[in-house]
């Protein structure tokens, strides 16, 4: 595992005013920190589960007209991504066309700009550093609902993924497990070192789009259970259909915030139909991250 706080990684990939100024602010509740937010022009801001804050030179505050707020410049845009290309923009394409980078622990380091005409970041105006977490034992009450498929549904910064790297640890220590860690924020493999617990019996497929994953590793692995992150369209489905027919079960977490939204999503109703799933269970949200609201069956 790795010992170094998540916030020391984000901030070494910082200018160095930003490094000094993140840490003298955040560096004391590290820990409460879901994101750390870089606006080309606009403060530097720091996302708490309740709330969203503002670097000034040594503290937060919660006003973003505060004079004393630190500003993100275009010089500490272009440092952060020189950092985390290791100044090599061209060897990482695939990274400026799908608009993110893993920066290790997990981080998901998102990032907004100018596209050119071939769908790629060419200007970067916004970097967006997201925190993955374990917390051991988070899916405790998940585990007994997971007979015959389940499927975690909320909305962003709901927990989703958290749950469902607690539940890989658990299952993964018994049961045969293929992970499809396609933006590989659930294992946090870097290094050839995993940052996560996701169980001794994991097969973790990382940096797989999740329909390429999951038809390999029915081929390839024999699992008892395929787990994946955000499945989102109808290449999705069909390689799961393809494995449900091979007797393979899943848990996957979808974006919806109620089971009315999840079935108006048109490649869940194709999940729905097949039985893929026995349950669905919805998260609260942001403001409650992992808590269970509503448990369906399907």
């Amino acid at each position: 595992m790795n010992e170094r706080t998540s916030l020391e990684i984000i901030a070494d990939h910082l200018s160095e005013r930003l490094r000094v100024t993140l840490l003298r602010s955040v560096g004391a509740i590290s820990s409460e920190v879901t994101e750390i937010r870089l606006y080309l022009g606009q403060p530097v801001a720091a996302v708490f589960p309740d709330r969203i804050a503002f670097l000034t030179g040594n503290s937060l505050t919660a006003s973003s007209s505060n004079t004393s707020c630190v500003r993100c410049t275009a010089e500490d845009i272009r440092k952060t991504i020189d950092s985390v290309t290791h100044f090599s923009f061209h060897s990482h394409v695939s990274e400026f066309r799908q608009g993110y980078f893993i920066v290790g622990n997990g981080i998901r380091a998102g990032i907004s700009g100018v596209y050119n005409l071939d769908g790629i970041i060419t200007e970067v105006t916004g970097i967006s550093f997201r925190i993955s977490r374990c917390v051991i034992g988070c899916a405790d009450e998940l585990v007994g609902l997971i007979d015959g498929g389940l499927l975690i549904c909320g909305g962003v910064n709901s927990g989703k993924t958290t749950l469902l790297r607690d539940i890989s640890r658990m299952i993964g220590r018994r049961k045969k497990v293929a992970l499809i860690d396609e933006r590989g924020e659930i294992a946090a493999v870097s290094g050839g070192q995993f940052g996560s617990d996701v169980g001794v019996l994991t097969n973790v497929m990382s940096g797989c789009p999740r329909n390429i994953g999951v038809v390999s590793a029915i081929r390839s692995l024999s699992p008892d259970w395929i787990i994946c992150d955000e499945i989102a369209d109808d290449s999705d489905t069909e390689a799961m259909l393809a494995g449900a027919g091979c007797g393979i079960s899943f848990i996957a977490t979808v974006h919806a915030n109620s089971f009315e939204a999840l079935k108006r999503r048109p490649f869940a109703k194709k999940l729905l139909s097949a039985g893929l799933f026995a349950r669905a269970a919805f998260l609260a949200g942001a403001s409650s991250p992992g808590k269970v609201l509503d448990v369906r069956e399907l």
